[in-house]
């Protein structure tokens, strides 16, 4: 009977998991049910609609008398910026006939149920987290794929997208895929270098992981390569001692491995020989990455293309980037009182969203946004290096795509930052809280804290 009560409170909390991946990484299954099987094609009702359904899914039996303790200062902080947008949306406004008040208050209020929900859910949810953003990111891949066989537009070469609004060839949002792609990543290495898990759950991950590393190459997202070269490069710091690699080093000047190597070798050689049109798609996707990043270089020290007669020129981002610090440079004259206060809501769209937030909303914008990512990004580092549950574990190394993303992509105000900085809220900087089967190292660690919140008694 424990038995039967432990797998119905395990669903329980996979379901409320699954809410939590449709609003953390749920666009590209929404694009691929709205877009590619033709449902609601470029309504975005129907994305609001999957939103409030990835909302339903994550209401507990317990709402309402059972609260989980955030991290109190950086709720403090969110919750500042999000309500400093607000007042600067209707009272400090730098958008000639703006119309769009609407659609934001929509935004932030996904935001604060969000993050209401999220202060609801057990901290149970931990166990079952990193099995659910598998499957979860597996299937969004697989429906990508199916998205570029079927579409006569995709041709390889192009960046992996589904098509919206049936728009031009690539006018889909290539960053959706790349996150979902960074996230089944994340959480694949998790799942294979966890000792606990079976044998049939890392050949899982194992596969995903490689599907996962493919989709990525295929939406050639700077944000997403850079932040997975970062994770490898933190995981091998914070993880592999140098004593280890002169031991792996060591064993591997043996007969038997270089056996395998030379096997190895002799099989990638024939494999690529066979199949030459597999190393041609992976040659172009490397070289036309090189080539649009190169371009930007050399637009920058105003030098030609390579092998061209004409100037290089960046691309729509990196100008926007360039022409933010631009702006900042003459800032930081006469007029740098402005910063004080900032020039109004949504006055410039840098590309830059720390930036944006000091131009737009002034210092306190800066203190608040600027803030509560420092403290994220400290709370990360803390967890790379501890790594005390799965769910903080993943969190950390998933904020490193956020941290690359604040100096190259977005605006402050949007809800692909402030879902994951929601999940950070509530589960970074509290793991001392947790119960202690949920940590990855015996600690003392007090019981499940939470807040019970009393009914009133009867008359």
């Amino acid at each position: 009977m424990n038995n039967f009560i432990r797998f119905i409170q395990t669903l329980d909390y996979m379901r409320m998991v699954v809410g939590i991946c449709i609003i953390l990484d749920g666009y590209p299954l929404i694009f691929f049910f709205r877009e590619t099987l033709k449902l609601a094609p470029g309504s975005t009702a129907f994305t609001a609609a999957a939103l409030a359904g990835g909302l339903l899914l994550m209401v507990p039996f317990t709402l309402l008398r059972r609260l989980y303790r955030p991290n109190m200062l950086m709720l403090t902080l969110g919750i500042s910026y999000i309500l400093l947008s607000v007042f600067y949306m209707f009272y400090f406004n730098a958008v000639p006939g703006f119309k769009d008040y609407d659609r934001d208050l929509i935004y932030f209020a996904y935001v604060l149920i969000f993050l209401f929900l999220l202060i609801n859910v057990p901290n149970e949810i931990i166990r079952v987290f990193i099995p659910i953003v598998v499957l979860f990111t597996l299937v969004s891949n697989l429906g990508l794929i199916y998205a570029l066989i079927t579409d006569p537009t995709w041709a390889i070469g192009q960046r992996a997208t589904i098509t919206l609004n049936n728009g031009d060839e690539g006018s889909g949002n290539p960053h959706a895929f790349s996150r979902n792609a960074y996230m089944g990543i994340i959480a694949c290495a998790i799942g294979l270098l966890r000792p606990q898990s079976n044998i049939l759950f890392k050949l899982l991950c194992f596969f995903a992981g490689v599907l996962n590393i493919a989709v990525l190459v295929l939406t050639q997202t700077r944000s997403g390569i850079l932040a997975f070269i970062l994770a490898t490069i933190l995981f091998m710091y914070f993880h592999v001692r140098p004593t280890e690699i002169r031991s792996a080093v060591r064993s591997l000047v043996k007969p038997v491995p270089i056996f395998i190597m030379i096997v190895g070798v002799i099989g990638v050689v024939y494999f690529f020989q066979r199949y030459f049109t597999a190393y041609l798609i992976l040659y172009d996707y490397v070289s036309s990455f090189l080539e649009r990043n190169l371009e930007n270089v050399y637009a920058l020290f105003g030098q030609k293309s390579q092998g061209t007669d004409y100037k290089a020129v960046l691309d729509d981002s990196a100008a926007n980037r360039t022409v933010g610090l631009t702006f900042l440079r003459n800032l930081m004259g006469p007029k740098i009182y402005m910063l004080i206060l900032g020039y109004g809501y949504k006055f410039q769209y840098f590309d830059v969203p720390l930036l944006e937030a000091l131009v737009n909303q002034g210092l306190l914008g800066l203190l608040t946004f600027g803030g509560i990512n420092g403290m994220a990004f400290y709370y990360s580092v803390q967890n790379m290096r501890k790594n005390p549950n799965q769910l903080n574990t993943f969190l950390a190394y998933f904020y490193l795509l956020l941290i690359v993303q604040l100096f190259t992509n977005g605006r402050p105000t949007e809800i692909s930052y402030w879902f994951p900085l929601s999940m950070m809220i509530r589960f970074m900087g509290v793991e001392h809280l947790f119960p202690a089967h949920l940590t990855n190292h015996a600690a003392d660690n007090t019981q499940d804290q939470f807040i019970v919140v009393p009914s009133a008694e009867p008359a």
